[in-house]
């Protein structure tokens, strides 16, 4: 006859057993799952794209980045304190000129499409055109009241647009004339602007939620979205079919450029992000304060790559004109130059 007293403590030595086996096997599936962790890290690390060029010699944040048509030349402008602009060697990255800002800080640039005339904004309210080439100042536009955001070239160079603080203005300019053409506001003040491939359209970003389209031809405003708090950043997409918009959120949006209706939006992408369309339009890179540059394919919002590299938040964003390199510029003072895989 069983002793009903063993029973218990029979049992208590099983269930002792079972725990002793279950926690040995918890140890080592924790031990698997960490081993799987770190080769998976180290594969990620592996396969991470890395700079391919480091530019450094700027003394604060990069306020812009164009590649020369060619896409041997890149140039920057380093913002507040450092007021300079450079021009680099994208293949070997040499610093081959250096051009200080004439009066207040240098803000931002654009590039015209033939490379010709370098386009600089500032502190001091004054819109500069440069000989890329020389550095010789070429022509002062000087209408706007408060420093200057962002400036934009039209694809065919005949048009440039201004984005300015302290008037709440965007301008639009005739490039050979010089002279204002449109006089248009965005109130609490304009923060970025771009033009439509065609030149038709032109998009600014407000520095508190408010995207606006108007009409080149006469200035009228067509459209005025509300998109949220903070700063407005705004790029077409090459063919025109998409406008591209970051504002606090943090989202992405992208609207049918022709019908201003939103077809998708971009998640974990940083507020105000800076936006860089691909020359093929198959990519859109956006900057982020954790100092990551991703990469999206703009017509699925299908996240292809994530690039690593700087210690401060992305400020600037340009693709060579081929498209197989990126240029990002940081508040960390240095641009990196990255192979582009799509």
């Amino acid at each position: 006859m069983s002793n009903p007293l063993c029973e218990p403590r029979a049992a208590s030595f099983e269930r002792r057993a079972w725990l002793k086996t279950g926690s040995q096997l918890v140890a080592r599936g924790s031990q698997l799952l960490l081993s799987f962790a770190f080769a998976a890290a180290a594969l990620a690390a592996e396969d991470a794209p890395e700079p391919t060029l480091t530019l450094e010699g700027h003394m604060s944040l990069i306020g812009g980045l164009a590649f020369t048509p060619d896409g041997k030349t890149l140039i920057s402008a380093g913002s507040y304190v450092d007021a300079t602009i450079c021009i680099w060697d994208a293949e070997s990255g040499e610093l081959k000129q250096s051009i200080r800002g004439e009066k207040g800080s240098v803000a931002c640039l654009a590039l015209s499409r033939d490379g010709k005339t370098l386009a600089v904004g500032g502190g001091d309210a004054t819109l500069r055109l440069l000989d890329p080439a020389t550095g010789k100042t070429l022509r002062e536009l000087a209408k706007h009241r408060g420093g200057v955001n962002a400036v934009a070239f039209s694809r065919d160079g005949k048009l440039l647009a201004s984005a300015c603080d302290g008037d709440e203005a965007v301008r639009l300019w005739s490039v050979d004339k010089g002279e204002v053409l449109h006089a248009m506001t965005i109130r609490w003040g304009a923060h970025s602007v771009a033009f439509s491939p065609d030149g038709q359209v032109l998009a600014g970003g407000g520095r508190f939620g408010r995207l606006v389209l108007w009409g080149t031809a006469t200035g009228t405003q067509a459209a005025s979205p509300y998109l949220g708090k903070g700063k407005v950043t705004v790029a077409f997409s090459p063919d025109g079919t998409l406008l591209a918009s970051g504002s606090e959120g943090p989202t992405v949006r992208l609207f049918d450029a022709r019908g201003g209706k939103l077809l998708r939006t971009l998640p974990q992408c940083a507020p105000t992000s800076p936006l860089a369309f691909s020359p093929d339009g198959k990519l859109l890179a956006t900057g982020g304060p954790d100092g990551t540059v991703k990469l999206w394919a703009p017509q699925t919002a299908h996240l292809a790559a994530t690039l690593r590299g700087h210690k401060g938040a992305v400020s600037a964003l340009a693709f060579a004109p081929d498209g197989k390199s990126l240029a990002s510029g940081s508040e960390d003072r240095t641009i990196n130059l990255w192979e582009v895989r799509k």
